[in-house]
């Protein structure tokens, strides 16, 4: 890789193994704090809106932060809880910024609040699927559903770990769902459908990214058993040549292996995870699957499952397989090694698989796991590095299954409708439904949402999820798909107000709002160096070349009125782009924590001594950068 050091090639995992920080992670260098950041973490809850993080806190805490109260119409008469935003349960709740998120893709309405909370079915109509909006958080672009790293005339567009890889800076992808799915691959491939897996797993193979972790195995289960090979998201050519050699990486493809790397032992100068489980390390195994009822309303009262008939959050036997948290922790400790510093996205990606579904208790589970990952990455920001070096964001793609408090009537056929007139990922994208679409086997489930019982337009409403911890929360779900709300946006650290820059408009009900394409425009302006060329923007061809294309334009700031002569001029694509996600369809591919306070010198003699401080760190400095630029130099030969 580019930025690799020969000596540390030459050391590979040795060093890593000799420095073994708290936690069980690598210790990485030293570095002094930065304005911007040395490191840029992504956490991205597939498919999680308020409600989803509220499901978890309210189970766990007892207490909820994000509730609201109200009938369709104005959204200023919509009641809020006491204490909105001020109840923070998860880690991310306590972030410096705290902002919402819209994220239409070029076939989705685009977002305005007095249709949002206008018209309770407005959520349903033609959402985004995550290729689209993957592709909009990576390269700051919008495109069509079922598009992955191309733009919507199908030119391939950089994404920002291409762009981190250009600026010496280690890469990589992290998901509890298949590695090559819509959301990992948005910063790993080009390509026109989403649906092509073995193409996807080639161009991420074959690409910059230094780690690839996900599920994905063609000779496990979705119980973490044994099986005959199917070749879902790798062909057999491909496994064998992980196997023989990963790619430039180091295979890993077991458990102990995958959690020794997490607890820092050897670990490897680059990284090829695979999980030894079919498509989710936890949501599809069949204890749970034979558990809870799902897409149906069978069993359930006002969202409650009838006692007995649903466990509760881990009661069902979970796989013997890596955790998202593990999978975490050996990210970091491998994209750490980089003295150059690291970009990484990490998944919780079957938070939107319970949402299609309407599970709740699958979803706090995949909640509860994506929250210990963030959490392993904040402790790491803090126990070896720092928040002056490192950006941690959190966010969503979309919201999945319009999670919602439980009233009589809440939804009725406008959320089926919601399903058939544009909710184009549907039983494709993300979601219990998902995982056999992309293996083009039909998911009959899909066409029936778990509904509240049916009412009339006069009866919609939100309401707020009520319960007891330990209870599960008494909710409803009102779709099997993606919907067009707001989702939250949480951020912490190097740069992290920057966004407030980006500020779309505010929300009566969830506040100030961005959008989705600003996340890699954040990413792209801060992740520099000082060769950096100030072109450099989201929306360029990448160096690699992705799809064969021509180059595209660089990216610029959206400007009131693009994306919607965008969706207009390609309102006669919305069949085609529907049937792209035809469930019945196969898949066409079957530093250390620095303190920058204290007092300044008063004496000579302090003066003195910290003039030849600072003389040394500016000779050690002078040194680490020509070093720096040496290693390219000899490493780009």
């Amino acid at each position: 890789m580019s930025f690799a050091s020969t000596a540390r090639r030459a050391l590979g995992g040795a060093v890593a193994a000799a420095a073994v920080g708290s936690m069980g992670f690598a210790a990485p260098g030293m570095a002094e704090p930065q304005t911007e950041p040395r490191n840029v973490i992504i956490m991205i809850g597939d498919g999680m809106g308020f409600n989803h993080v509220d499901a978890s806190s309210l189970y766990n805490n007892g207490k909820t932060n994000w509730q609201i109260e109200g009938k369709p119409g104005a959204g200023d008469k919509i009641t809020k809880q006491d204490g909105y935003g001020e109840t923070p349960s998860q880690v991310y709740e306590n972030f410096d910024v705290q902002l919402s998120m819209k994220h239409p893709s070029l076939d989705s309405p685009e977002y305005k609040s007095e249709d949002a909370w206008g018209d309770f079915d407005w959520a349903n109509n033609k959402p985004t699927d995550s290729a689209a909006s993957g592709t909009a958080l990576a390269t700051g672009q919008k495109t069509h559903n079922g598009y992955l790293g191309v733009d919507g005339d199908k030119n391939p567009i950089k994404n920002a770990a291409e762009h981190a890889h250009e600026t010496g800076r280690a890469t990589g992808v992290v998901s509890s769902v298949p590695f090559g799915h819509a959301t990992p691959a948005a910063w790993g491939a080009h390509v026109e459908s989403r649906k092509e897996n073995h193409k996807i797993a080639q161009q991420m193979i074959d690409g910059s990214l230094d780690v690839i972790m996900g599920a994905g195995h063609p000779k496990f289960d979705d119980d973490a058993q044994p099986r005959e090979a199917e070749w879902a998201w790798l062909t057999e050519e491909q496994y064998a040549g992980l196997q023989k050699d990963g790619s430039g990486r180091t295979f890993v493809e077991d458990t102990k292996g995958i959690e020794a790397i997490a607890r820092g032992e050897n670990v490897p100068e680059r990284l090829f995870g695979l999980a030894p489980v079919a498509e989710t390390l936890q949501f599809n195994r069949s204890s749970f699957e034979e558990a809870e009822p799902r897409n149906s309303n069978e069993g359930r009262t006002d969202g409650q499952p009838i006692e007995g008939e649903a466990p509760l959050p881990g009661e069902a036997k979970k796989n013997d397989v890596v955790s998202l948290e593990d999978m975490t922790k050996a990210a970091l400790n491998v994209l750490s090694q980089d003295e150059d510093g690291f970009f990484t996205m990490i998944e919780g990606g079957a938070i939107d698989w319970a949402g299609h579904a309407n599970a709740t208790v699958g979803n706090i589970e995949e909640m509860d796991d994506f929250n210990k990952s963030v959490e392993a990455v904040t402790e790491w920001v803090e126990k070896n590095s720092s928040w002056e070096e490192t950006l941690v964001i959190v966010t969503a793609d979309h919201e999945t299954g319009y999670l919602n408090g439980a009233v009589n009537g809440t939804a009725d056929e406008g959320a089926t409708d919601g399903a058939t007139d544009g909710a184009t990922d549907g039983a494709v994208d993300e979601g219990a439904t998902e995982g056999a679409a992309d293996e083009g086997n039909a998911a009959p489930a899909a066409a029936a949402p778990a509904q509240a019982e049916e009412g009339t337009a006069s009866t919609k409403q939100w309401a707020p999820m009520t319960d007891t911890k330990g209870t599960l929360p008494i909710d409803s779900w009102n779709s099997p798909q993606h919907t067009n709300h707001l989702v939250p946006f949480f951020a912490k650290g190097a740069g992290a107000d920057t966004i407030n820059g980006h500020v779309k408009g505010t929300d009566p009900v969830r506040g100030d709002y961005i959008d989705n394409t600003d996340v890699a425009k954040l990413s792209f302006d801060l992740m520099k160096e000082a060769s950096d060329d100030p072109s450099d923007k989201p929306g360029e061809k990448p160096e690699d070349g992705g799809a064969d294309q021509p180059a595209e334009e660089p990216g610029k700031e959206e400007q009131p009125g693009d994306d919607e002569q965008g969706r207009e001029q390609t309102e006669n694509d919305d069949a085609s782009a529907d049937s792209d996600d035809d469930p019945s369809e196969a898949p066409a591919a079957a530093g250390s924590s620095s303190n920058t306070g204290g007092s300044l010198p008063r004496t000579g003699t302090e003066i003195g001594t910290a003039a030849a401080i600072a003389a040394g760190l500016l000779a050690a400095g002078t040194a680490a950068v020509v070093a720096g630029r040496r290693k390219r130099e000899t490493t780009d030969a």
